[in-house]
């Protein structure tokens, strides 16, 4: 895995867990999913992440859980990737991302390109 597209997945991850337990009018995020993932969850789905960007067709979809990695909370996914998108330049997709943890759902949703050096990007809005 290229070192940029794990800073990417691994920085909309942290933000999210930082936006939902630190916004003081949004306290009822803290018992979502991804509150929940330590940060052998988070390598272990970045890595999860490239993976299905990277070798995944429209719409297939990869499983993933943290059962192996030493959290007491069981986190289970869903990823895939939607939308590509190529030019010549760089090929474009949308990675979903569906976690399952304590009877709750969350969904991500990050539009990404990858450019010609090879790494995955967020591309802002």
């Amino acid at each position: 895995m290229h070192k940029r597209s794990s800073f990417f997945v691994s920085a909309v991850l942290v933000g999210c867990l930082v936006t939902a337990s630190h916004a003081a009018n949004m306290r009822f995020l803290n018992d979502t999913p991804i509150t929940y993932l330590k940060p052998k969850d988070k390598t272990a789905l970045v890595a999860e992440a490239d993976s299905v960007l990277t070798n995944k067709a429209d719409g297939e979809t990869q499983q993933w859980s943290n059962k192996s990695l030493g959290n007491s909370v069981i986190i289970d996914a869903e990823l895939s990737a939607t939308d590509t998108v190529k030019t010549d330049a760089k090929t474009c997709r949308r990675l979903h991302i569906v976690l399952h943890a304590k009877g709750q759902d969350q969904t991500l949703s990050i539009p990404v390109c990858k450019t010609a050096d090879g790494n995955w990007t967020v591309q802002k809005r």
